[in-house]
């Protein structure tokens, strides 16, 4: 990974293990150094999964329709990109506070996101969809029930809860949920 924070090129090709070790890394420094504010991904190298332009973070395409060799997932990762309700790095709505260094989106831009992938249902996007939902390092966020609790744990890196127990009575509030793996 040091040799990818010190390469000259905005773009660098990486294998799905490697992109999940630098998330995990890059997860790993937000939660223990507190002292200083979350980086801005433009901080980072752009490390985006090979054949397409917009599956990792940030983006390397020209424009809307630009897209790489695997259109399909490309096409899902741009839209999930484009979700109209999301917190940069160090950004507070809805009374949330995003401190990691990666944009979180709504639930419902997720979900699509996940349904894009399974349909899209190659290899390619099983492993842009592991990467991004099974590493319990990415959450999101929704106006739900007060949560009690979480029935059921899982994770690769760190585990996140799979499914959540909601208060019966309570008003909706905005609220972070950990993402279900992908499956």
């Amino acid at each position: 990974m040091r040799e990818l924070a010190a390469s000259e090129s905005p773009v660098a090709v990486v294998e799905a293990a490697e992109l999940t070790a630098l998330i995990s890394a890059c997860y790993d420094r937000s939660i223990h150094d507190k002292r200083q504010p979350p980086p801005h991904a433009d901080n980072f190298p752009h490390i985006i999964y090979p054949g397409t332009k917009w599956c990792g973070t940030g983006n390397v395409a020209e424009g809307l329709d630009d897209l790489g060799s695997l259109k399909e997932v490309d096409a899902c990762c741009r839209d999930h990109d484009l979700c109209p309700d999301d917190l940069e790095p160090g950004q507070t709505r809805h009374n949330i506070s995003n401190e990691s260094p990666f944009t979180m989106t709504h639930c419902d831009c997720n979900e699509s996101f996940r349904k894009c992938l399974k349909d899209v249902g190659t290899g390619e996007a099983k492993e842009v969809g592991s990467a991004y939902f099974s590493t319990g390092l990415f959450q999101c966020y929704r106006l739900a029930k007060p949560v009690k609790g979480c029935k059921q744990w899982a994770g690769l890196l760190t585990q996140a809860c799979q499914e959540y127990e909601f208060e019966e009575t309570g008003e909706p509030r905005w609220q972070v949920f950990d993402m279900k793996a992908f499956d």
